[in-house]
């Protein structure tokens, strides 16, 4: 079974656990408070912190020309777990020792095609995955198979990221009514 990770980044991508502090202010012109810490800086509220606002907007979302992804990307955190294809035509009961700790990844981002995700352990590209998401995921969406379409280590910090193209037509197109509705419905209607 999958065990639950506290390591997983729950927070602001600018926030050093190692260094204890903000990176966006290298300047030393914001040392935020104990307090400002433990609500914004190491949950996922961190978009509302003035700092982290401030940034977004004076550094916009690279141009459309830049952006290699073939769907429009929405920003979430789930838990989703990932087994191993085997070439048998079976699924494992659990992903190899190299990937033991790999098995329970969480979301970084979510689009039609795939999802991006970050992991204790690297995964191998090409890698044919199945995927699920938690209960609470609805069920068109839950579960999936996948491939690891590239992998790397973050600077600075112990995790890797990696990308998931999703394989089934069906779930592309779920996956993308999925998302137009969650992007449709306003923040405070839910």
């Amino acid at each position: 079974m999958a065990r639950e990770s506290s390591d997983y980044r729950e927070g602001c991508p600018f926030w050093s656990t190692r260094a204890m502090k903000c990176q966006l202010c290298l300047e030393g012109l914001f040392i935020p408070f104990n307090d400002h810490i433990e609500v914004y800086c190491k949950t996922l509220h961190y978009r509302q912190c003035l700092q982290f606002s401030q940034h977004s907007a004076s550094h916009p979302q690279p141009t459309a020309k830049r952006n290699r992804r073939k769907y429009e990307r929405v920003a979430a955190s789930h838990r989703v777990t990932l087994v191993l294809f085997l070439q048998s035509g079976e699924f494992a009961s659990h992903l190899p020792a190299a990937y033991e700790s790999a098995a329970c990844c969480r979301t970084l981002d979510l689009g039609k095609g795939g999802m991006r995700l970050t992991t204790e352990q690297p995964l191998m590209k090409a890698t044919v995955i199945r995927f699920s998401f938690a209960d609470s995921f609805p069920k068109s969406v839950q579960t999936g198979q996948g491939q690891i379409a590239w992998c790397n280590k973050q600077q600075n910090q112990p995790d890797y990221q990696a990308g998931i193209a999703f394989q089934d037509d069906r779930l592309i197109d779920t996956m993308g009514l999925y998302l137009g509705l969650i992007i449709s419905i306003p923040p405070s209607a839910g």
